[in-house]
C-alpha cells in the first residue's frame, strides 16, 4: 500500500504577499441596476470581447445617492452577462460595503481622494537628495509582443518592436510604440487624463486613455498605417497624426 509523500518540515506550498494590480474601475453614478444593464450594454456593444473576463472595481463615491442599498446580486449579475468578473468595491457607506460583501465582494481601501492637494514641499535648497521625489518608472519593452501577451507598466511604457493583434499594453501613464501597433493600448490606466498614446504605425484593435476608449471600427481609416497619438480632449478621445 503507498502512502503520501511526506512534505519537508519546513515546507510551505504557498507564497503570500502583497500586490499593486492595475484594474478597471467602475464608478457608479447610478444605483438602479436596470438603468445600469442598459447603459452599460450600448457603451460595450461595440467591443465585444474586449473586456472578456476582466476583473472590475465598483467605485460606490461618485453615487449621486451617497448611502441609497444598492442591489449588488443584481448588478453582479449585469456585469457577469457582459462579460466582466466583478470582485470588489471602494467607497460608499458601511452599509454598503456590508451588502456588497454579503454578494461575495471585496473591499478595497480608499487611497487619497483624486485631486487632493498635497502638502507644500519645502524650498528646493533644503531638499536633500535622498529625499527627493522617484521619478514614474519607465518600462522598456525591445523584444515584439505577441497574440496573447499583456504587458503592464506602472508608468510610461515604449516599446521597440511590434505589437501583434491580440495582445495587450497597460500603463499607467503613457505609451509610446515604436513600430507596428496592432493590438491594444490602454494609457492613463489608473485615471491620468493626461495620459498619450503613440505609434509609428497605427493600425490598433483598441486604444484607451483613462477608461475612455475606441475599436478600431471606430478610427479615420486614413490614420491607419500612419503615425498617430491618441489623448483625451475634454471627456472624448481623439486621434491625430503627429
Amino acid at each position: 500500500m503507498s502512502h503520501p509523500a511526506q512534505a519537508p518540515e519546513h515546507f510551505v506550498p504557498f507564497e503570500l504577499k502583497g500586490s499593486a494590480l492595475t484594474l478597471m474601475v467602475l464608478s457608479l453614478r447610478e444605483r438602479n441596476s436596470d438603468v445600469l444593464a442598459s447603459h452599460l450594454a450600448r457603451k460595450f456593444a461595440r467591443s465585444p470581447g474586449f473586456f472578456r473576463n476582466a476583473p472590475l472595481v465598483l467605485d460606490l463615491g461618485t453615487l449621486s445617492e451617497p448611502d441609497a442599498p444598492i442591489d449588488f446580486p443584481a448588478l453582479i449579475s449585469t456585469l457577469r452577462g457582459l462579460n466582466f468578473v466583478p470582485v470588489a468595491v471602494r467607497g460608499g457607506s458601511a452599509t454598503q460595503q456590508e451588502a456588497a460583501v454579503a454578494a461575495g465582494l471585496g473591499i478595497l481601501a480608499e487611497g487619497r481622494a483624486p485631486g487632493a492637494e498635497s502638502p507644500a514641499p519645502p524650498a528646493p535648497s533644503c531638499i536633500p537628495a535622498a529625499d527627493a521625489p522617484a521619478p514614474s518608472p519607465l518600462k522598456v519593452v525591445t523584444q515584439p509582443v505577441r497574440s496573447g501577451q499583456r504587458i503592464v507598466a506602472e508608468g510610461d511604457l515604449v516599446v521597440l518592436a511590434p505589437i501583434s493583434a491580440g495582445s495587450e499594453l497597460v500603463a499607467e501613464g503613457s505609451i509610446h510604440v515604436y513600430g507596428p501597433l496592432r493590438g491594444r493600448a490602454l494609457a492613463g490606466a489608473r485615471g491620468d487624463a493626461a495620459a498619450r498614446i503613440f505609434a509609428l504605425q497605427f493600425a490598433p484593435e483598441l486604444v484607451a486613455v483613462a477608461g475612455e476608449y475606441l475599436v478600431n471600427e471606430e478610427l479615420e481609416p486614413t490614420l491607419m498605417g500612419k503615425s498617430v497619438q491618441i489623448f483625451l480632449e475634454g471627456d472624448r478621445l481623439k486621434a491625430e497624426p503627429f
